[in-house]
């Protein structure tokens, strides 16, 4: 799952792609960064089931699919494909991938605070190293 405005990534492992599956993962990531007034989906399975469709209602969420918003879509597919490429190459060279993620999450981007400083409004430790230049103090 991607925020669309800071572009932080949350990943979750799934045992299947149920629509059960998935909404208990979406539980699980809402519990912790709150209720999405939107979500934007491809629209495909679990995301046209029933039981997804009901989920939505119930917990107050707008369900949108690229024909509608597909500025937000071909954005948050460029994240995915990022996030992607950098786990699969991770996990070919046998490094951490919670680490890799936490690295992407931490990693500004052009003229702009980090997707995890964004959602959080605070950096986050991480195993990479940081210039004096980068810590501002308050004294």
């Amino acid at each position: 799952m991607i925020d669309y405005l800071s572009k932080y990534v949350e990943l979750k492992p799934f045992n299947s792609t149920t629509a059960q599956s998935v909404i208990t993962v979406m539980k699980s990531i809402y519990a912790t960064h709150g209720i999405p007034e939107d979500l934007v989906s491809d629209g495909g399975p679990p995301f046209n089931s029933n039981l997804m469709t009901n989920f939505f209602r119930e917990w107050g969420i707008k369900h949108v699919t690229p024909p509608h918003f597909p500025r937000a879509n071909g954005q948050i597919e460029r994240a995915v494909q990022t996030v992607k490429n950098s786990l699969t190459k991770a996990a070919e060279e046998g490094k951490d991938l919670y680490v890799v993620l936490l690295d992407y999450k931490i990693q500004p981007a052009k003229d702009m605070p980090s997707p995890a400083e964004l959602l959080m409004g605070r950096k986050l430790r991480s195993f990479l190293p940081i210039t004096s230049r980068s810590i501002k103090t308050n004294i």
